[in-house]
């Protein structure tokens, strides 16, 4: 899949402090990447509502984080990184 990181998307993960919790979206991002289609990418699941809004898990042993993402086709833009606090109330 062709992957479009937005600016937001780069301004949560730069007031990330945990190198587990980097580790563990780097992983997801490759698998992204590396997914031929919707199906194969873990923890994805669509935004009540919405025809385009996605949620991707990424979870270490102590932190719970959220992907907003935007597909459409056989593109996926990331978009927000925070919390799972936080997402549902900033995204989309």
């Amino acid at each position: 899949m062709d992957v479009i990181i937005r600016g937001s998307f780069k301004k949560d993960i730069s007031q990330i402090s945990h190198y587990d919790l980097v580790v563990a979206l780097n992983e997801k991002i490759r698998q992204i990447e590396t997914a031929p289609d919707n199906a194969h990418i873990t923890g994805l699941k669509l935004l009540r509502g919405y025809s385009s809004y996605y949620r991707i898990l990424v979870k270490t042993e102590r932190h719970s984080y959220r992907v907003g993402a935007i597909i459409r086709g056989r593109s996926i833009w990331l978009v927000r990184f925070l919390s799972r606090k936080k997402i549902y109330k900033e995204f989309p």
